[in-house]
């Protein structure tokens, strides 16, 4: 790009005569650039080489500003804990030196990380003390910042009205200050309070109104992620090539730009997908691949869902006792992060176990609670799912009256979402009843 070589002239110049101050500027500029490129390994040279002359020559400010850029490569690059430590020594400097953007901007990337530890609301204090001194300094992007982080976490705790409140607060600032890519952020986000809600087809179009600024800006961190959410609508639907292309082509840049978040959801996207379609071993061997990212990452969000594939993977293939050991660790997780949308599809497929192991009075329990979850978070393609489910284990255990109400009360739902191969599943199997007892689910 133009910019890159503008800052490759500057450093070039500033190393021969000798500027030293004018040098780190151009390492940390020049690493920016490849920040913004997706470009992460080579963004972090560029800011450790910036790092090590500021230090050199004592420039505070500098030495604040690489420490926060080598926390944000490290961070992308799935070590947050050493990511944790540069944002620690950021703060550090940019209070004593009184810089308060660069201190909000602390605080904001600190509460990143708690959020990837699954550690929500200590997150919600860091994004909070972000805000207040954005707010009284009068940083609007930052304050735009602040307010889709702060939804980020309403949305995990599945509280999503308050959450659509903060995204749509972050969209109108970004609309007004022209930062497309933060916009296009909200947009997406704005999308998956949509897609949790049961509207996939509005969400569908925020997610391409997000995808179309992106792929504008070459912003190929976020492209990656509105090409999976895409994806995931296309599941929804019973559009399996269609879903596995976007998450595919998720997959591939994130591998490429070495986003490790990025990738253990492409992973888990092509799990559930190819899970839906019925390739089950395929379907196990990315669940696996995710599941051992988010091991290395940290990531207890991701954790619990790759947990809820393997599950429901070993449920299929009737291997019960596999299946109780990661429901179990599904169950700890979901209330360590305090997810009720964890728990929820937890619990369904608890009822799932319990149907398997014919003990009646605790699957119906179990459907009961996720039922009644899935309707305080009104997630309706999970209801659905959960009466579907619910309906097999009527059908099993002999009550075919209830089992017909239950297995209407998913059709009702999955036709308002447009889920065609699920109602496809349900048409079939109410009309011929015997269906219901014969398929291996």
């Amino acid at each position: 790009s133009k910019a890159l070589e503008f800052y490759q002239g500057s450093l070039k110049t500033t190393k021969e005569i000798v500027d030293r101050r004018g040098e780190a500027a151009s390492f940390y500029n020049i690493g920016v650039i490849y920040k913004n490129l997706g470009e992460y390994s080579k963004a972090l040279e560029f800011h450790q080489e910036s790092l090590m002359i500021s230090e050199e020559i004592g420039d505070h400010k500098g030495k604040a500003a690489s420490f926060n850029n080598i926390g944000i490569a490290y961070e992308i690059l799935g070590e947050s804990t050493k990511a944790l430590e540069f944002y620690q020594d950021s703060l550090k400097i940019e209070e004593m030196i009184g810089n308060r953007k660069g201190e909000a901007a602390c605080f904001n990337n600190i509460g990143i990380i708690y959020y990837y530890f699954g550690e929500y609301t200590k997150a919600l204090e860091f994004y909070q003390r972000s805000l207040k001194i954005r707010e009284e300094i009068g940083e609007r992007r930052g304050e735009a910042t602040s307010f889709n982080n702060i939804g980020i976490i309403y949305n995990n705790f599945g509280e999503y009205t308050k959450a659509l409140e903060f995204y749509q607060r972050s969209l109108k600032i970004r609309e007004e200050i022209g930062d497309r890519k933060g916009e296009a952020a909200s947009l997406n986000n704005i999308g998956i309070i949509n897609n949790n809600l049961g509207e996939s087809t509005k969400a569908l179009e925020f997610y391409q109104r997000s995808l179309k600024i992106r792929e504008e800006i070459g912003d190929r961190r976020g492209e990656a992620a509105s090409l999976n959410n895409i994806g995931i609508i296309y599941n929804n639907f019973g559009e399996y090539t269609k879903a596995l292309e976007f998450h595919q082509r998720s997959f591939k840049i994130n591998k490429k730009i070495a986003d490790c978040w990025g990738e253990v959801g492409s992973l888990l996207s092509l799990g559930d997908t190819y899970f839906e379609k019925g390739d089950f071993s395929v379907a196990g061997k990315y669940y696996n691949k995710a599941h051992l990212l988010a091991r290395k990452i940290k990531s207890k969000l991701f954790l619990a869902y790759a947990f809820l594939g393997l599950t429901s993977l070993y449920l299929t293939k009737s291997n019960l006792a596999e299946a109780k050991k990661r429901l179990n660790q599904t169950l700890s997780l979901a209330d360590e992060l305090g997810s009720k949308e964890i728990k929820a599809k937890a619990l369904c497929l608890s009822g799932r176990l319990y149907t398997k192991q014919k003990k009646w009075d605790k699957a119906k329990s179990s459907f009961k609670e996720s039922i009644s979850i899935g309707e305080e978070l009104k997630r309706k393609f999970d209801i659905a799912q959960v009466y579907y489910y619910q309906g097999l284990m009527f059908m099993e255990s002999g009550d075919k009256i209830k089992a017909k109400k239950s297995f209407t009360n998913a059709l009702k739902i999955f036709k308002k979402i447009g889920a065609k191969a699920w109602i496809k599943k349900l048409t079939r199997g109410l009309g011929d009843k015997v269906t219901w007892r014969k398929k291996k689910f």
